[in-house]
């Protein structure tokens, strides 16, 4: 039996989870809220990424919707609460991206630090060595990770060998758990004091939406490092511009933004201290193609009537 399925980017990657369905594939962009409902109407499956939001009123007037499908844990876009009142069920991929996360960031780090991407930009104006692009080391260095959720913890594990020290903040694990990974339990607090790199790795909610404001970031160090690879919402832009023009933190790595993509006159970008990239932390070739075809595969079993596994399901209530 074939189901309709509207798709926000192309299906290339995921052709043969698709195979004998009918897909829809509208353009990766922003649509007005009328648009995208219109191109919602008579779906019985989304196929979705970031660009949009999925909230009450549309997931509301989509009676043949039964399945949001996300590859991706971030699922701040979709309204699940509203999901799970219609008997709609929100797939995403937790934790499938971790390594690639941990990866970019520990990457991303080094070379703020390293100021590679001022070195280059050096060299290729004709310069050459230059005690100017001298960097700074990890090694003794406090490195700070709020949110030991997966990507959290595989970044603790990878930045391990480089620092001198580890401290987490995540009010959900014990002291074992982040043993586990390298890490020392330490207060909010404590961790923004002592850190000289802070790496954010939360997912958004309203708990966390501005978690890192002006309070936050005067309680950081003059020459810390904040990394961002979660939720631009999570910190304070206004403040964050505030403190890096006014020199009080040390600079930030930058992968996500209130608005994506930001606007050519955002404040952050084309900074010296400030390395910036478009959201790609957890998009590697291995785990995207990963992500999408599990994702693929089981908004088609949903649609299908058969069983996914609940790690799997955002909002596992809707199968019982």
């Amino acid at each position: 039996m074939s189901h309709d399925i509207l798709s926000t980017r192309s299906i290339d990657r995921v052709e043969s989870a698709f195979d004998g369905v009918n897909v829809r594939v509208i353009d990766k962009q922003r649509y007005d809220p009328q648009t995208l409902r219109d191109y919602v109407d008579g779906a019985e499956g989304l196929f979705v990424h970031s660009e949009n939001e999925y909230d009450a009123d549309l997931i509301r007037n989509a009676p043949n919707l039964k399945a949001i499908a996300k590859p991706g844990s971030g699922i701040d876009n979709i309204d699940v609460e509203a999901a799970t009142e219609e008997g709609v069920v929100v797939l995403h991929t937790p934790g499938m991206n971790a390594v690639a996360v941990s990866e970019f960031t520990v990457g991303a780090i080094l070379s703020h630090i390293r100021r590679i991407p001022e070195a280059q930009d050096h060299i290729e104006a004709g310069g050459w060595r230059s005690q100017d692009w001298w960097g700074t080391e990890l090694r003794g260095k406090t490195v700070g990770i709020i949110g030991l959720g997966a990507a959290g913890s595989e970044t603790a594990k990878r930045i391990r060998p480089f620092c001198e020290r580890i401290v987490a903040y995540d009010p959900y694990i014990s002291e074992e758990q982040a043993a586990d990974v390298g890490a020392e339990l330490v207060s909010f607090d404590d961790l923004l004091a002592t850190s000289d790199v802070t790496s954010v790795h939360v997912r958004l909610t309203p708990e966390t939406r501005g978690l890192i404001g002006a309070d936050e970031l005067d309680a950081m160090r003059e020459s810390a490092l904040l990394v961002n690879t979660s939720r631009g919402a999570v910190i304070d832009r206004e403040a964050l511009h505030d403190v890096l023009e006014e020199d009080r933190i040390g600079g930030a790595v930058l992968d996500v933004f209130h608005e994506e993509p930001p606007s050519p006159d955002d404040p952050v970008l084309g900074r010296d201290d400030t390395l910036t990239t478009p959201h790609l932390a957890g998009a590697t070739v291995e785990t995207r193609t990963m992500m999408l075809n599990v994702t693929a595969e089981n908004l088609i079993a949903v649609l299908e009537g058969r069983t996914v596994d609940e790690e799997y399901v955002a909002n596992p209530d809707v199968l019982e």
